[in-house]
């Protein structure tokens, strides 16, 4: 092969690979937010169609019909779901932000109380006598202050945004709804549509990707999701017994806050109970740190089991990916990074790099082969 031909595929694959990142990272997510209706459509007719499926073969009712029948009840269900758990929150909801105020006042004291004894504690030790803390407090205090103002009451901003959203909000539901029958009902069509246009070595590595990304991606968050309910039942149960009012609720937020990368269940109940320790409550301060340690130790025993090492990637590999989804997009950069990376590993193996890794190797090469220099001529010379 001429040194010319062999750069000029080099620099073809390199464009190539350049302009599908490009493609993947700015224009996709453009095309997906427009077509989210589509999108999820397309989603949900993978999870409605082995019921559709089913209801084709042993009951012997059309597609059409069937199809019609699940949509049906599936949307009843959503319903029923939305209104039992809307109906519930709104309750709590209601009650907690009444407590709120005083939750304030309360936290305001308990710091008021553990800086005094932090600066009682300073006062102490002749190096830093001098180190005054009650500044920060009232940093703190001001900022409690500012986010009880802000949240105590829906803004009318957001009340006429969510308002004036409502008919693009119908309309998507409409359009979603209408795509999942259509995905559903044409299925086999559409699927024999794109076979006859996609050539079969792709067609056989998109498949090999698809099911690598649908094991990995739906296992990972389907075993978070179950181990944030588990955390959800242990903090919920230990802030009951410690005598924390609207457990149900904080316990939900730093179930949440486990599932998400780096943050854990310390994130809250650490500074939680050195606070309590300081201002006096040495009960409810060991208590919130068994809590810890008992949550945490439940969440090492139960994570290997659940999400298993097919599913997730090596520390290293994940370190890395989650460091650059958060200088992406911060902690919702954290979050995504990781089925992101196990897509890229599905498409590593299925040999979706090779040409990007063979450019680069030939390059490498012939960049050393350049470099090199022969000593006998130089000592001829």
């Amino acid at each position: 092969m001429k040194q010319s031909v062999k750069y000029f595929k080099i620099l073809c694959n390199l464009a190539a690979f350049i302009f599908v990142l490009f493609c993947l990272i700015f224009i996709l997510p453009k095309i997906i937010i427009f077509f989210m209706p589509f999108v999820i459509g397309f989603l949900l007719s993978l999870i409605a169609n082995p019921l559709v499926r089913f209801l084709e073969k042993k009951l012997k009712i059309k597609r059409k019909y069937g199809t019609f029948l699940i949509i049906v009840l599936v949307i009843a269900l959503i319903v029923f779901v939305c209104y039992g758990t809307g109906a519930l929150l709104a309750v709590g909801i209601r009650g907690f932000m009444e407590y709120l105020p005083t939750m304030y006042e309360n936290a305001g004291i308990e710091l008021a109380a553990a800086f005094d004894q932090l600066q009682s504690l300073l006062r102490k030790i002749p190096a830093l006598a001098d180190l005054n803390v009650e500044q920060t407090s009232i940093v703190l205090q001001d900022t409690l202050s500012s986010l009880v103002s802000n949240y105590k009451e829906p803004t009318f901003s957001a009340i006429s945004g969510f308002a004036t959203g409502i008919p693009d909000i119908l309309v998507g539901v409409i359009m979603g709804l209408l795509a999942t029958y259509f995905f559903i009902v044409d299925r086999d069509r559409l699927m024999s549509a794109l076979k006859t246009h996609i050539p079969a070595s792709v067609h056989d590595k998109t498949r090999m990707v698809y099911d690598h990304m649908l094991r990995a991606v739906g296992g990972y968050f389907k075993a978070q999701f179950k181990i944030m309910f588990v955390i959800y039942i242990v903090i919920m149960i230990g802030l009951m017994i410690i005598g924390v009012n609207y457990a149900w609720l904080i316990g939900f937020c730093i179930a949440f806050l486990d599932m998400l990368p780096v943050f854990g269940t310390g994130t809250v109940l650490i500074p939680w109970a050195v606070v309590k320790i300081f201002s006096g409550n040495i009960t409810t301060a060991v208590g919130m740190l068994i809590l810890y340690a008992v949550s945490l130790v439940v969440h090492q025993l139960i994570q290997p089991k659940l999400v298993g090492e097919s599913v997730g990637l090596d520390p290293f590999t994940t370190l890395f990916f989650m460091f650059i989804g958060y200088k992406i997009k911060g902690v919702t950069g954290m979050i995504i990074a990781i089925p992101v990376g196990m897509v890229l590993t599905g498409f590593y193996e299925a040999g979706a790099f090779d040409h990007l890794i063979w450019c680069i190797k030939e390059i490498i090469g012939d960049f050393r082969e350049f470099c090199k220099i022969d000593m006998n001529k130089k000592e001829k010379s």
